[in-house]
């Protein structure tokens, strides 16, 4: 019989080659005749290009082209985008007559060496005309309204109301790996390696700009160093990079640096908010009301468009409570910075921390706990399924559940003993709690509505069996480091049949089996692609079960599968091998490609709770203990859900308290560096306790939902409560600064 897969914690399988320096990332690919490519970027923010004199740079040695946007010719990107109220602007591949942020590419170099490119465009002279820097006014990309229920009969009738502002400050994915591109002439078309999310949506836009046929290119993912959403965008420096290998014949290559990463790719975040919320005596929601601003940067993201960060923060901000109201105003403004785009836990971190530190503070207004007033307004688990004001359909789940098993880990109910104990000997602790729910595995349906009509919103598997009876699975939801090499195969053997060790997770590759999909980001990989690895594993299972049942002349359902054979239930001598049917039976018989386009979103959620010391001299926040207790519905392998919750509230911990790209008024970065945009280290980061719920989703494959961003999400919510418990104060711009902790923790010690 076979050996259930789904639901082990075998070891992750792709960490071995990885560690032992046997992986092959962009940089690591063979190709000793690649020229390399090296960009000017704009030093300024906003400028008129007066000139632009590449002549000298044109005649440096060993430099084989040096073009700028009217030698290149090509069009500029755009984003396909129908959301009411919405413009996303065309972005140029190289800057034409404006510049419009720091960092934005405005010539390309291409010799035989990176030093050589850079070394050439050292002698180009580039003349700007300054103008205006609009930091926060710019051109309004988006904007948007909403209201349902009666929000002024909430507040007239509310025992309490508060106002809050909220402001997070812009961040960067930071992938290890950052950027990069290797492309080559093919025929008539170009093959591609990128080290990309999206690499069929990548292919799609390399077709457009390029004018080339679907089938005259094809993109290849190496191994992908990390990418948190930034590399699920298409690059105005990818598409240059291909053309410059049409035009010059050879292949051309681009890694991008960490200067050019962290001021040229895509930021997220950059928003700020005014709440108003309203509760009656009991503590329960009455009304919210909301008006948001997004700093989005110059342009939209290919293919998002301009709309992302304001949909998603919006929709989220009622979290998992019951609202009887609710008013948003939000709009999205260009900015003369780099654009926004996706960065894990898109919108969704926003929203957390607005509705968590809310709730905490109508706690406080109210006289009622914290815990409790979360627990009177929580969405109950009999209510599940529950739409959302935000026309957000939550699934299924136990919210009050998550609470409560956080609160009993965590010690919830003997710290307030704690703290004042540790407040009689002169130490700040403080306590904090996070309660969220977020969507995952978004369907076409969701962008379609978003107006994002140039995202699929499905992805597709293609399973094949060789003639050793070996099965290969390609998706087009990439492995960026999430384990899904390790999680796919354990899908594909159950859905087959088959012992999970001959199964081989590919690399994504769009000249494989006809695929297109939307890629790996939005915790999409588990529910849509592995909703299409199942359903055309299921299919090979039903063919070698069809197959198997004529030659033993026996009834399929009298059949099962064991190890490298088709057998008789109960007569293990009646068996053929796997190997042997498809051997037998035309090439294309075992070869099969699934779409799934998820017939709902799946909404996994969770309770997040720590314990935090702050230094009232240094503003240094020490995490004590952190607890998660999560709800990702059918897990595949705990041992990777567990180190998905790790790397994400690792991230979520960062963002609360260190990582931030700082402007100066001139629209200049002043974080351009790991010296000065900081990334915490193991020493920054606690021993997790994690805790698990299970309950399927009832509408996806398996009852599976998406795990990958949700410690992102519950985290800066988490630690900012925890900190403002610890000082006594209200400190709501993101990251928390040591300068306004110390202030605050020194103003609390002169209270007590």
């Amino acid at each position: 019989m076979h050996a259930r897969a789904v639901g082990r914690s075998l070891p992750r399988r792709e960490d071995l080659p990885l560690l032992t320096g046997a992986g092959e990332f962009l940089d690591d690919l063979a190709a000793a005749d690649a020229l390399e490519a090296a960009f000017l970027r704009s030093p300024a923010a906003h400028a008129r290009i007066a000139a632009l004199d590449l002549a000298a740079a044109r005649e440096t040695a060993g430099v084989a082209a040096v073009l700028a946007a009217s030698d290149l010719g090509l069009p500029a990107l755009v984003s396909a985008c129908e959301t009411p109220g919405a413009y996303s602007p065309p972005r140029p591949l190289l800057a034409e007559d404006v510049v419009r942020f720091v960092g934005e590419p405005v010539a390309v170099a291409v010799a035989s060496s990176r030093y050589l490119a850079e070394d050439a465009l050292e002698l180009a002279e580039l003349d700007l005309e300054p103008l205006d820097s609009p930091l926060y006014e710019g051109r309004l990309l988006h904007e948007a309204r909403l209201e349902a229920g009666d929000v002024d009969g909430g507040f007239a009738n509310a025992a309490a109301a508060v106002e809050l502002t909220f402001r997070h400050e812009r961040v960067n994915a930071a992938p290890i790996e950052a950027r990069g591109v290797l492309a080559r002439p093919a025929g008539g078309g170009v093959q591609v390696w990128s080290s990309t999310q999206a690499p069929h949506k990548l292919r799609i836009a390399l077709a457009e700009v390029l004018s080339l046929e679907l089938d005259d290119v094809h993109v290849v993912c190496p191994d992908v160093g990390g990418g948190f959403g930034q590399k699920a965008h298409s690059y105005p420096e990818e598409l240059v990079v291909a053309a410059l290998a049409l035009r010059l014949g050879q292949p051309v290559r681009w890694i991008e640096d960490r200067v050019e990463n962290l001021v040229g790719a895509s930021h997220a975040r950059g928003q700020q908010l005014r709440v108003r919320a309203a509760a009656d005596a009991e503590g329960r929601l009455l009304a919210l009301e909301v008006d948001q601003t997004v700093d989005q940067g110059a342009y939209g993201t290919y293919p998002h468009g301009p709309t992302l960060e304001a949909h998603t923060t919006s929709g989220l901000i009622p979290g998992p409570y019951r609202l009887g109201s609710y008013r948003l105003h939000n709009r999205a403004r260009a900015t003369a910075r780099a654009p926004q785009g996706a960065y894990r836990g898109v919108g969704f971190v926003v929203a957390a921390w607005v509705h968590e530190r809310t709730m905490d503070v109508l706690a406080r207004e109210l006289g009622i706990d914290r815990a409790e007033i979360r627990r009177r307004n929580l969405i109950a688990r009999d209510e599940l399924p529950y739409e959302t004001l935000t026309r957000q359909r939550y699934d299924s789940g136990d919210y009050a559940g998550a609470l409560d098993l956080a609160l009993g880990a965590i010690g919830y109910d003997r710290f307030a003993g704690e703290q004042r104990a540790a407040l009689a000997e002169g130490r700040l602790v403080g306590l904090g709690i996070a309660c969220y729910v977020e969507p995952t595995g978004l369907n076409s349906a969701v962008f379609k509505g978003r107006g994002m009509v140039g995202i699929e919103g499905f992805d597709s598997a293609h399973v094949a069996i060789a003639p050793d009876g070996s099965v290969s699975v390609w998706t087009t939801t990439p492995a960026i480091g999430q384990g899904s090499t390790t999680t796919f195969a354990q899908i594909v053997a159950d859905a087959v049949g088959v012992e999970v060790e001959v199964v081989r997770v590919e690399r994504s590759d769009t000249a494989v089996g006809g695929l297109a999909g939307t890629g790996t980001f939005a915790s999409r990989s588990a529910v849509a692609g592995g909703g299409a690895a199942i359903h055309a594993g299921e299919e090979l299972r039903r063919r070698l079960l069809e197959d198997a049942a004529e030659e033993l002349e026996a009834s399929p359902v009298d059949l099962e599968i064991a190890g490298d054979r088709v057998r008789v239930v109960g007569s293990p001598t009646a068996a053929v091998a796997i190997a042997d049917l498809v051997e037998r039976a035309d090439e294309e018989r075992y070869r099969v490609t699934a779409l799934w386009d998820p017939p709902a979103v799946a909404y996994p959620y969770a309770t997040h709770a720590c314990v935090v010391e702050v230094d009232a001299v240094s503003g240094a926040v020490e995490i004590l203990r952190y607890v998660v207790v999560e709800d990702c519905g059918s897990p595949i392998n705990p041992v990777v859900v567990e180190g998905q919750i790790h790397g994400a509230t690792a991230q979520g911990i960062a963002e609360a308290l260190y990582e931030q790209m700082v402007y100066d008024e001139d629209g200049q970065v002043q974080s351009a560096s790991f010296m000065d945009y900081l990334v915490p280290t193991a020493r920054e980061i606690p021993l997790f306790e994690v805790r698990h719920l299970e309950t399927p989703s009832p509408t996806s494959a398996w009852g599976l939902k998406g795990v990958g961003e949700g410690g992102t999400v519950g985290a800066p919510a988490c630690v900012a409560n925890a900190v403002c418990d610890a000082v006594d104060a209200e400190l709501n711009v993101l990251p928390l600064t040591p300068e306004a902790i110390a202030a605050a923790a020194r103003a609390r010690r002169g209270r007590s």
